[in-house]
């Protein structure tokens, strides 16, 4: 009996403890889901002001129609012409021109106090050269200039060949040469023709053709 009593004493703190573990360990899960939650429930408002600074960055770096049509603008290169078109523009008004080869900004005197005329970017037979008129007091352009190399780089006797034909063929007539260097230093060929005048001028670094009425001297 005695034996009996002490085995239903020691079962029944054995259970006593149990219990007691299992309810601190109730306790201890209610906690730790409580404290889960709270940070989960706190942590929702960063992400959330994360996302929308994430947006308003991506709205303020994104570029505008105009600056992508700017670049569009550039990426297409300079635009494409022959060489009628260029020695078209001669005789017409200078604003009449101003949209024409892509468009051309104006040239004006280092000091801004005499306006020359325009200048132009364009592709002549897949080369980009750099178009500039010149205007008379009335604003017509009188002459136009086609600068096909610059300074750049050598001019070499094949590419002179090269564009010394594709102006005899648009003029429809055979160049004259000048005699021996020009003071300037250039050697140069000429055209006229149907009341235009060209002119192609050579240096050793510079290449150019020039358009304009035939007129006094000229003719």
């Amino acid at each position: 009996m005695h034996l009996q009593k002490k085995l239903k004493e020691g079962k029944r703190f054995y259970m006593g403890d149990l219990l007691k573990g299992i309810a601190t360990a109730a306790a201890a899960a209610v906690l730790a889901f409580s404290m889960t939650a709270c940070s989960q429930q706190t942590s929702i408002p960063e992400t959330e002001t994360s996302a929308e600074e994430t947006v308003s960055e991506a709205e303020t770096q994104k570029p505008s129609q105009a600056e992508t049509e700017s670049a569009g603008a550039e990426a297409a290169g300079p635009e494409a012409a022959d060489l009628k078109d260029v020695a078209g523009l001669v005789g017409m008004n200078d604003e009449a021109t101003a949209d024409l080869l892509g468009g051309g900004e104006e040239n004006w005197t280092e000091d801004s106090s005499f306006y020359i005329g325009r200048t132009y970017n364009v592709q002549l037979f897949d080369v980009p050269c750099q178009v500039f008129t010149t205007c008379g007091q009335d604003n017509t352009v009188e002459s136009v200039s086609v600068w096909i190399v610059s300074g750049e780089r050598q001019v070499t006797d094949e590419e002179a060949k090269e564009w010394e034909s594709r102006v005899t063929e648009m003029m429809g007539t055979e160049p004259v040469y000048d005699k021996g260097i020009s003071e300037g230093g250039s050697q140069n060929c000429r055209w006229n023709a149907n009341g235009m005048a060209a002119t192609m001028n050579r240096m050793a670094d510079i290449l150019t053709v020039s358009f304009q009425l035939a007129v006094g001297e000229l003719k």
